[in-house]
């Protein structure tokens, strides 16, 4: 098998969000004392912000045994990309297999790495490459990388994910479109999840995550890429205190080894971990 492994085509799919909001303008006229009928205040749920325990999602983008060791000997829950040649290969690896297999008996999920070509690439193909991960791996578990933002891609989206949950509803899937897409796509599958964030962090605005993704908090995750230890430890605080799903910063733009500080991004997401309330 090929063991070239950079990331597939480090392309950013930009996309322009813009909302209104609607002012209910109240005018006046004549003499009369308006009369006001009293409305009583509604009764609103005390529902107390319950934080949920923070994974790092990982790139592992490498056929390095030092990078998968460290993974599998890191106790922060993590969720970890495996691919193998822009997908699962064309044959069967026993090396890969075993790191794979290290990581999942740690406890991390793997997820098997699938392009989709945001909304362009066959889907039969798409659909193949998911049948491969599970029938050379036993993975179930998907990354659909260059997904698409527009609402007229949501059908392809539906029609690749029905089919392949209907093999085996089991089955989980994670949409990369790299920022923010339109809202249909959390609605897919219940327990579809989305890489609203995948950028170099010094292009992290404000802006970058609307608040309408908190309706949606734990389906959300973000990758900070050219990312320092401090901005590290700022895109951690960001996901606690929006209560994403998780997050994975690095040091490079991409690359095949895990960042620099990678024992203090794992020891940021359990420290955090360590404080949530029961």
């Amino acid at each position: 098998m090929s063991h070239t492994l950079d990331r597939r085509d480090f392309l950013i799919q930009a996309s322009v969000w813009s909302s209104t909001l609607g002012l209910a303008a109240c005018g006046g006229g004549g003499s009369s004392t308006p009369v006001v009928t009293p409305v009583p205040e509604p009764v609103v749920p005390d529902v107390p912000f319950v934080p949920s325990e923070i994974n790092i999602l990982v790139p592992a983008y490498s056929y390095k045994a030092k990078v998968w060791e460290k993974l599998a000997d890191t106790t922060t829950p993590l969720v970890v990309i495996a691919n193998a040649s822009n997908g699962p290969g064309s044959r069967w690896d026993a090396q890969y297999q075993e790191w794979i297999d290290r990581v999942r008996d740690a406890g991390h999920r793997v997820k098997g790495y699938v392009y989709t070509g945001y909304g362009k690439r066959n889907s039969a193909l798409v659909l193949a490459d998911i049948e491969a991960w599970n029938t050379l791996y036993g993975i179930n578990d998907f990354f659909l990388d260059e997904a698409s933002v527009a609402a007229s891609d949501l059908a392809y989206y539906r029609s690749i994910l029905n089919q392949a949950v209907a093999v085996d509803d089991s089955r989980r899937f994670m949409l990369n479109p790299g920022t923010p897409p339109d809202k249909g796509y959390f609605t897919l599958l219940s327990d579809i999840e989305i890489l609203v964030y995948e950028k170099p962090w010094y292009n992290y605005t404000s802006n970058s995550l609307p608040g309408w993704l908190d309706t949606f908090a734990s389906q959300c995750w973000i990758m900070a890429l050219v990312a320092s230890e401090a901005d590290m430890q700022t895109a951690a605080k960001i996901t606690r205190a929006r209560n994403f799903a998780g997050f994975f910063a690095t040091d490079t733009e991409f690359s095949v080894n895990l960042p620099s500080y990678w024992a203090s991004e794992a020891a940021t997401a359990a420290s955090l971990n360590s404080a949530l309330t029961v």
